[in-house]
């Protein structure tokens, strides 16, 4: 039985040492992490030199502590500093595409970044040594970088909406970067930008709907010219909505343009109608000017014989 308490009683202490172990400090562990931040080298470092400054702490930090001193704990903060580093590379190869779409991603990553830097600053010793703090200001620059790029996409952007969306993403990425006259600025130019769209789409829209209710008289009976008449109108309404459509480069500008077709066609189809008639009133116009001239010429040539037979009857 004593031998049996004496084992059990081993295996607790080899359970604690165990489990222990995660956290005790060792001279391996140090130069474990000091391989590893030394290791890192990682192309960001030539755009921003506030990760330079943050390896160059890290690493100064580790190496500055007792063997002891470094635990698991510091390898958990350490490995998470590398893995914003590495985060940060891939945002910054996203953001060197000229694709506007690529940049929304890099925003994204960003984001996550920011959230790793906020788990950073709940250990005590990369905190109190600020590395997260040139971290965030690495980001900042990151964001005002997106602020001006997306600001000259905008100014570039034939489409409205589109202008709109990317005014609103530099005003966003700008406040992020500390930049916040400029997101004010761009804000406000996103603002009056949307305003003039709305109004505008407002106005596009009730042409279109004015242009719909024509065509449809258009195709239904009336009296000779009415049909014609309203498809004139369906044609002029469409067209002014249209004008509103290709000011803004509108992507809704192709599914209007079926419209357009379908009163082109109604248009042609009561123009030759309306030609077809005018034709026949023509025609008849045509035959009552024959039988009338006829009937002159039948009359003239009766006066004339008359007028013969006067000047006989004379002599």
């Amino acid at each position: 039985m004593k031998i049996r308490g004496g084992m059990a009683v081993l295996v607790l202490i080899l359970l604690l040492l165990a489990c222990a172990s995660p956290v005790a400090g060792s001279d391996e562990l140090k130069r474990v992490l000091l391989r590893d931040i030394i290791s890192l080298n990682s192309p960001v470092f030539g755009d921003y030199k506030e990760l330079v400054l943050a390896k160059a702490k890290t690493q100064a930090v580790i190496q500055g502590m007792h063997g002891s001193a470094v635990t698991e704990d510091c390898r958990n903060w350490v490995d998470l500093f590398i893995a914003i580093v590495k985060d940060f590379d891939a945002m910054t190869a996203l953001s060197k595409n000229d694709d506007p779409s690529y940049h929304r991603e890099a925003i994204k990553k960003a984001e996550m970044i920011n959230e790793s830097i906020y788990e950073l600053r709940a250990y005590d010793i990369p905190e109190s040594n600020g590395i997260p703090l040139l971290l965030e200001l690495a980001l900042k620059r990151f964001y005002r970088r997106e602020g001006s790029f997306f600001q000259d996409i905008a100014a570039d952007t034939a489409e409205t909406k589109l202008k709109i969306e990317y005014e609103y993403l530099s005003a966003t990425t700008y406040a992020l970067g500390g930049m916040h006259s400029d997101a004010t600025r761009m804000e406000f130019e996103a603002r009056h930008d949307e305003r003039v769209y709305d109004r505008d789409m407002a106005r596009a829209r009730a042409y279109m709907e004015d242009s719909e209710r024509h065509l449809h008289n258009a195709t239904q009976p009336a009296l000779f010219g009415a049909a014609f008449m309203e498809i004139l109108r369906a044609r002029d309404s469409f067209e002014r909505a249209k004008r509103i459509y290709e000011k803004h480069s509108d992507p809704e500008l192709d599914a209007i343009s079926a419209k357009g077709a379908e009163i082109d066609a109604v248009y042609r189809r009561l123009m030759l109608d309306t030609l077809k008639i005018v034709a026949v009133y023509l025609l008849i116009l045509l035959a009552i000017t024959v039988v009338l001239w006829w009937d002159f010429r039948r009359w003239s040539e009766e006066l004339e014989d008359t007028r013969l037979g006067i000047e006989l009857i004379g002599q």
